[in-house]
């Protein structure tokens, strides 16, 4: 088999307990992206959230950083899909780690049943961690699994307001007319 085609296997087949539910691409600007995006392919509408807060982020190796992005959350068919703009990353290490080039897929996020056991098992596969942090809602990991990859993860599990989340998002796509596309969170 191709080295490719394993790849791509292996990445397909998560370990149990992970659940992928979202795709997220970076961009420069979420909004001019998430028009793009309904125009192309009909998705919709998107939450906006600009500057979204965060509580704490650790980068190893590093201490504390900063993370300061803003997102666009739509419905793309079965998926949630998120156009991410960084305004601020530190220290350096964080800002090479997540600042992956203006466009193309950033990362895919997925559910897990226990945060510290699902980072553990990535890890033990080969995969970096570059950030811990959390928002006031939710606590994140994002993790560099490799060049093979090309693209980082991102775990989280399945708190309640996540799932009241994804429902939202999912919820305002069902029957959708296409308008009121960009909505401000």
């Amino acid at each position: 088999m191709e080295r490719g085609t394993a790849d791509v296997a292996a990445i397909m087949s998560l370990p149990s307990g992970m659940r992928m539910v979202q795709i997220a691409y970076a961009t420069t600007d979420v909004r001019a992206a998430a028009t793009a995006w309904h125009r192309r392919y009909g998705a919709g509408p998107f939450y906006v959230r600009e500057h979204v807060p965060t509580e704490y982020v650790d980068v190893p190796g590093e201490g504390g950083g900063v993370f300061d992005h803003t997102c666009a959350l739509g419905q793309w068919g079965p998926v949630m899909v998120e156009f991410v703009h960084h305004h601020a990353l530190e220290p350096v290490a964080l800002e090479k780690d997540m600042r992956r080039g203006a466009t193309g897929i950033h990362h895919v996020a997925c559910f897990v049943d226990d945060i510290n056991d699902a980072r553990d098992r990535l890890v033990a596969d080969g995969a970096r961690v570059v950030m811990d942090a959390s928002t006031p809602e939710v606590r994140f990991v994002f993790l560099d699994p490799g060049p093979h990859v090309g693209h980082l993860i991102e775990i989280y599990e399945d708190t309640p307001y996540l799932t009241g989340l994804y429902r939202r998002v999912a919820k305002a796509a069902q029957g959708w007319d296409g308008t009121n596309l960009l909505r401000e969170r």
